[in-house]
């Protein structure tokens, strides 16, 4: 064998290993970080953060901000733009456990962890909670349910009133006005629908209130 070939079969197993490492080095996804341990030093840099959605808002133009806390008692905010939300391919719900790879960044003040591709957003879905479980000492928390419904009424305003029923509880889930234009799916006595809000007493009793449309689900339909 020459130099010449030697010489080249050189470069193409250098060339190879390289491509080997930027291939493995693009999959590994940064170590999870504490998002307590988040500061102003990490502007600009890639982390990995995982947590509990203790808070969603949706924007008129498709974007969902969520807050995130995790077990070291640090919350961020992620904003995940219409963009990157039509690609990820399953929804996100309140509760839901998600680990976010994204760039932190610093925004009117305050830091938000920004992904920037649907591969790096993965979701972990919670499993609703009995309604039966549920009393009015749990004002003021977020929840996931699901439940038949079982009566559909509109009130003052036009605004929506769905009773829940799930294993012996029972749950009535106010839906505001504004939301029933805003993409509501169309509700029926007998569907099984997953909902997650917060809940709050009206007239001392226990309620279910929705935030946005996106924040119920018709699981199975009558």
């Amino acid at each position: 064998m020459d130099d010449k070939t030697v010489a080249r079969l050189s470069l193409i197993c250098s060339l190879t290993g390289l491509a080997a490492i930027y291939v493995a080095a693009a999959s590994v996804r940064p170590r999870v970080t504490p998002i307590a341990s988040l500061d102003n030093e990490f502007v600009g840099l890639k982390v990995a953060i995982s947590g509990q959605v203790i808070d969603y808002r949706e924007h008129q133009d498709g974007h969902i901000f969520l807050k995130l806390r995790d077990d070291s008692g640090g919350v961020v905010s992620v904003p995940i733009f219409s963009r990157l939300r039509a690609e990820l391919g399953e929804s996100i719900e309140l509760l839901d456990v998600v680990e976010i790879v994204g760039e932190v960044v610093l925004y009117r003040g305050k830091l938000e962890v920004v992904p920037g591709r649907a591969s790096d957003v993965k979701v972990v879905h919670t499993a609703p909670v009995k309604l039966s479980s549920l009393s009015v000492e749990n004002a003021g928390v977020a929840v996931k349910v699901q439940g038949t419904i079982t009566e559909r009424e509109i009130v003052g305003g036009g605004n929506f009133i769905l009773t829940l029923v799930e294993d012996g509880g029972q749950l009535p889930v106010f839906i505001p006005y504004w939301i029933a234009d805003d993409g509501l799916p169309e509700l029926h006595v007998g569907d099984v629908v997953r909902v997650d809000g917060w809940l709050q007493l009206y007239n001392g009793k226990l309620e279910l209130k929705v935030a946005n449309a996106s924040h119920l689900h018709v699981v199975e339909a009558a």
